[in-house]
């Protein structure tokens, strides 16, 4: 998944939209219950799609979409997390790798807050898998890792210390100890000379800002710091022997990281926040929000992952919003606020930050930082 994925959903627009997000279970007996939930989900999209007023023959193509989809799913490792977007000319499945809420909603266009609060962790990276015999080189995103195989990586390592035997053969004998020195003291310089040929190779591939994770016992790991140029990308170092394929606990490990990262990032955003608050260049609560959001000053929104509220506008001042319908009626009902602020800021060219429940309690749930 990535930013093109998002643009790709929110042109999804006024046209009978069904978005799906499901608790799921990766692992043990939990998993059993995962066939049930998604069925009750898609039940509920058809008794939305059943009391719809869309036409006919577009909730008719929906509805034959929610038959084929447990075929889709048939073969598909679940996660924590599913996500299911089906509009009449568009159908797409992601996995999610966090808690979500179930949420069966029929609209004018998709709701995305779960797939914009994962795109946040899903820089992509390079991971470097050092070991005395090869260095492997893969590509992550999120926790998928694949391997890049080529005429780069991975690089093998191959003696080529060539040497006379002394003749004396004893063990305690000065010739052979001399010996045994000179020969390690070569294979640690042809063994630097090996991770330096490796980091050079890795010049090709890692960009100014890239991610860059190191995993190997400790002395390849020291040993690699001592010549590489791209300290400054190293995002982190996993300590283990990774020489044989394990793929799997590498992409968990640098997944965590990534996340840790991203909460402290998000901590900054927050710090940032009440600074800007305090100068008069930023605002909270969804009523303010929303108003400066409509007149284009969003630089960055920062709203809480599940916080929803219903809003008013009369047509004639949509800038104002109320929170409760306003007397004598004439007014329009907005379904979810947050999710039009979203998409009022992304197509005025701010950012949008999805943060955890609970960060922005003392900001109502939500806030923006200001352009001027």
């Amino acid at each position: 998944m990535n930013n093109q994925d998002v643009d790709l959903l929110l042109a999804q627009n006024g046209k009978p939209c069904i978005s799906i997000t499901v608790p799921t279970a990766k692992y043990g007996r939990a998993r059993t219950q995962n066939p049930e939930l998604i069925e009750r989900a898609i039940n509920k999209a058809r008794l939305l799609l059943k009391h719809s007023a869309w036409p006919k023959g577009e909730t008719k193509l929906l509805d034959y979409r929610l038959d084929q989809l447990n075929d889709n799913l048939k073969f598909i490792r679940l996660q924590e997390g599913l996500a299911i977007f089906i509009s009449t000319d568009f159908f797409k499945i992601h996995l999610l790798p966090f808690l979500v809420k179930e949420k069966v909603i029929l609209a004018g266009k998709f709701e995305l807050r779960d797939l914009i609060y994962f795109n946040q962790f899903l820089q992509p990276y390079y991971l470097l898998a050092v070991s005395k015999k090869r260095v492997r080189l893969f590509k992550g995103c999120g926790r998928d890792l694949q391997e890049i195989i080529n005429n780069d990586f991975p690089k093998k390592y191959v003696e080529e210390y060539e040497y006379e035997r002394p003749s004396i053969g004893s063990s305690s004998s000065s010739g052979l100890k001399s010996f045994e020195r000179d020969k390690s003291v070569m294979e640690d310089i042809r063994i630097s000379d090996f991770y330096r040929h490796a980091d050079q190779s890795l010049t090709k591939y890692i960009k100014d800002k890239e991610y860059l994770f190191v995993a190997g016992v400790e002395e390849q790991l020291a040993d690699f710091d001592r010549i590489s140029r791209h300290l400054p990308n190293i995002a982190g170092k996993i300590p283990g022997n990774f020489d044989v394929d394990a793929v799997h606990p590498l992409a968990e490990t640098a997944w965590n990281i990534i996340k840790e990262k991203v909460k402290t990032t998000q901590g900054k955003l927050l710090t940032r926040l009440n600074d800007d608050i305090g100068s008069d260049l930023a605002l909270d609560g969804v009523r303010n929000v929303w108003r400066a959001a409509r007149q284009g000053k969003g630089r960055v929104l920062l709203l809480e992952k599940d916080y929803h509220v219903i809003g008013y506008v009369y047509p004639s001042d949509p800038d104002h919003l109320f929170l409760t319908p306003p007397v004598g009626g004439g007014y329009d009902i907005i379904s979810d606020v947050a999710d039009d602020i979203i998409r009022i800021v992304q197509e005025k060219g701010g950012e949008v930050k999805i943060m955890e429940n609970g960060d922005l309690k003392e900001h109502d749930h939500i806030a923006m930082s200001l352009r001027y």
